[in-house]
């Protein structure tokens, strides 16, 4: 039997016992509905583990609703259109199923001991924590206390359940669509070194290897804002130095490429395509209108939602990689 240098929660029981949190509270409150057997295995670990059961397990099966705590860190680049738009899909999908929806904003220099987060298994069953970070405190605690979570993105910690874009796939679909038009030099404008990134990269790589695509490919990294990209435009295409496509890793940073552009006197598309990603809703209104990648967010929402409900219940769950589209209008 294992050893907790803490008190022992209902998510604990569950796990030794191999049982839903819900199968545990209605152990706690009677046993009504479970087998014998369970029961027995259950008041097993509850007693060798001296557990006294608070308020919150025993009500667990008598609440009409369940809490999930949607955990933001904040970021420099921090409110993105596209966040927003997601965030909008995954407070429908819980009113419509039913589940009500916590936004917590955590900063940098945040105590999870101020948070909401620390109150899961009392005032919240679930966390799906967006904006991971290295070694992020969010994980450590939710990992160490045995809570239910998800992650939004492909997560850096190692087991951890996630919900994600196919960004691989994507970025090797949009080089299928380059190499129908011949296009042979292309810039990858990225954001931090992400895995996401990172994969975005590898989906373009791994095309122009697989199918012997002659294509010069340049990837820069640290391009976070607006103003990064604006900027690095600025410095770099010239007279002599134009591609014939820019992919932006973010619809909102493409604006730094169609300013400095227009500055220059550069044609889009005539004489340089761009394409982004998300899909925000004005960038059908650039000018020209935005080619991008546009993610599925509303299947992407029902796959998070989905996902923590299932290990709120003590069911198994697999990471998921939800498909991207290529939206093509006038600026490729």
């Amino acid at each position: 039997m294992e050893k907790f240098k803490r008190k022992a929660t209902i998510y604990d029981i569950a796990r030794i016992s191999g049982v839903s949190p819900k199968t545990v509270s209605r152990v706690i409150n009677g046993g009504d509905g479970v087998r014998s057997e369970t029961y027995q295995s259950v008041m097993k670990v509850i007693d060798e583990l001296s557990y006294i059961p608070n308020a919150y397990a025993q009500n667990l099966t008598k609440k009409e609703t369940t809490n999930i705590l949607i955990s933001v860190k904040k970021m420099e680049s921090f409110p993105l259109i596209w966040f927003q738009t997601l965030l909008d899909k995954v407070l429908q999908t819980c009113k419509e199923m039913g589940v009500n929806a916590i936004v917590e904003y955590f900063g940098e220099g945040d105590s999870i001991k101020d948070s909401i987060i620390s109150s899961t298994g009392s005032l919240v069953d679930g966390v799906i924590v967006f904006y991971e970070g290295k070694d992020d405190s969010r994980i450590q605690y939710l990992k160490k206390n045995n809570m239910p979570f998800i992650v939004f993105g492909k997560s850096q910690t190692e087991g951890v359940i996630y919900v994600s874009n196919n960004d691989f796939q994507a970025m090797y679909d949009l080089m299928g669509a380059v190499a129908d038009k011949g296009l042979c030099d292309m810039w990858l404008l990225m954001g931090g070194e992400s895995l996401v990134n990172k994969d975005r990269e590898k989906g373009a790589r791994t095309f122009v290897k697989e199918k012997k695509y002659e294509i010069a490919l340049e990837v820069v990294y640290g391009l976070a804002t607006i103003e990064s990209v604006y900027h690095y435009a600025i410095d770099n295409l010239t007279g002599t130095n134009i591609p014939d496509i820019i992919f932006v890793s973010g619809d909102e940073k493409v604006q730094g490429i169609i300013r400095a552009c227009y500055e220059k006197g550069i044609s889009i598309p005539d004489q340089l395509a761009i394409v982004g990603f998300d899909n925000i809703p004005i960038a059908q209104y650039y000018t020209p209108a935005l080619s991008t990648i546009s993610p599925d967010y509303s299947q992407l929402a029902k796959e998070m939602i989905d996902g923590v409900l299932a290990i709120i219940n003590g069911d198994k769950r697999k990471s998921v990689e939800v498909s991207t589209t290529l939206v093509r209008r006038q600026s490729f």
